[in-house]
């Protein structure tokens, strides 16, 4: 459809004026790039069923952008500041313990939480800032660190606290795919792309 398209807009702009030389409008080529815009918006979410990996990849790269407003976080608001699993209720009901999963499990989101309180615990006076939720139908996330800690905590100069370790997501029925989200002791990420453990 699209070709027929744009062949009849060529030889719609070759033979409307024979003196003058061949082109488009201005119109014609904004008319074009919007049907191509939306065309390949339309086709967006079905390349993301087709291609795992470019999934799991966006999943990795939205991660590690949690991370960095994580630290940036406890920079400016001068706080400790907690990256862990959400809590299984922790959407749904605001009556509970602590807003992190107590088990240490990433399979209901992840959480960013300032520590109001000051009592260096997730806790129900702590502010929770921001939320990803999980694609547990795509991608299975873990976090292994040094410390043995089930989270993530940044201190007030954005150094972690003395942790470094790695979250992993795995992409659910291909366990070759892996993406590897890597922080160290001075709160800094990056995406490994190393494949070769396998989940």
């Amino acid at each position: 459809m699209l070709t027929r398209y744009l062949r009849a807009l060529c030889t719609y702009a070759h033979t409307r004026n024979p003196g003058q030389k061949a082109g488009f409008t201005l119109i014609e080529a904004l008319i074009t790039v919007s049907m191509l815009a939306l065309f390949t918006a339309l086709m967006m979410p079905s390349l993301h069923r087709v291609n795992p990996a470019l999934n799991l990849e966006q999943r990795a790269n939205a991660l590690r952008s949690l991370i960095k407003q994580a630290r940036t976080l406890a920079i400016a608001h001068d706080k400790r500041v907690f990256l862990c699993g959400a809590a299984p209720d922790a959407e749904t009901s605001m009556d509970i313990d602590s807003p992190c999963d107590l088990a240490g499990s990433w399979q209901h989101g992840v959480l960013v939480v300032i520590d109001q309180d000051g009592d260096q615990e997730p806790s129900t006076g702590d502010v929770v800032t921001l939320y990803q939720s999980a694609d547990s139908r795509e991608s299975v996330l873990s976090w292994r660190g040094f410390r043995g800690k089930s989270r993530v905590e940044f201190l007030p100069n954005g150094m972690t606290y003395w942790q470094n370790g790695r979250f992993t997501l795995c992409a659910v029925g291909d366990k070759t795919l892996r993406r590897d989200v890597i922080i160290n002791a001075a709160g800094r990420s990056y995406i490994s792309r190393d494949n070769a453990g396998g989940c």
